[in-house]
């Protein structure tokens, strides 16, 4: 008999999120309209466990809190499943204190990719991500910063408004991907921040949604953290 995977999500601790499975995503009819909350993209079951403590702005300093509620989550989840992620890449944070802790296969961010992608091209590494400014502060350390080079899409006005995406009023998946095919027109451009970058990292959880845009400029290897959860559990 196939055996079927189940994957773990750890979510940030925000308004809109919840410990519940993918059965009672679809039960509601709420799947946001992005691939790490949409049944229809994994087509496996999973179970999503919010990280208590761990809001936005505390996961990526983090604080002691946040790093406890990531730690929690992953707990919660080992055993039950076959894999473990995290929704947003700046977990990255606290995997000082999670990696290694628990049984079940864990990756919370795309920013592990970082040091494969450091390797396997001498060229600059192009990291999108939702705020360069808050993980500029996070990456500063790292023996092939000078190599990397980061895009911001938070700040997109309509990007900005999709936060509140259960709340359907008010901004647009259309508009979203306009705004992001300009900028990454810009990046890629003569003198763009990601004009001569040999591979692509995609920190943020909501950029690979719009990977068919990125493909629509660059033909360059894309490493996120979706893709190699999906690839992981076929």
């Amino acid at each position: 008999m196939e055996q079927r995977p189940i994957l773990g999500i750890i979510q940030v601790d925000c308004e809109d999120a919840m410990s519940d499975s993918s059965a009672d995503v679809i039960a509601r009819g709420t799947a946001m309209p992005f691939w790490i909350g949409d049944p229809s993209f994994w087509k496996i079951p999973f179970q999503n466990m919010v990280a208590v403590g761990a809001a936005p702005v505390a996961n990526k300093i983090p604080t002691a809190e946040a790093v406890r509620g990531i730690s929690s989550a992953a707990r919660e989840l080992d055993g039950h499943v076959q894999l473990i992620i995290g929704n947003c890449g700046y977990m990255w944070a606290s995997r000082q204190s999670l990696y290694e802790k628990t049984a079940t296969a864990t990756i919370t961010s795309a920013l592990e990719f970082v040091d494969l992608a450091l390797r396997i091209t001498n060229r600059p590494i192009g990291i999108f991500t939702w705020d360069a400014n808050a993980l500029v502060p996070l990456l500063r350390d790292h023996p092939g910063f000078e190599r990397l080079r980061f895009l911001t899409v938070g700040d997109l006005p309509e990007w900005e408004k999709s936060l509140t995406y259960q709340q359907t009023v008010g901004w647009s998946k259309d508009q979203m991907e306009r705004e992001f095919a300009e900028r990454l027109d810009e990046a890629f451009g003569s003198k763009g921040v990601f004009e001569d970058v040999g591979v692509l990292v995609l920190e943020c959880t909501l950029v690979p949604d719009f990977r068919h845009v990125i493909r629509k400029v660059t033909a360059l290897p894309i490493l996120d953290l979706l893709a190699f959860a999906k690839a992981a559990l076929q």
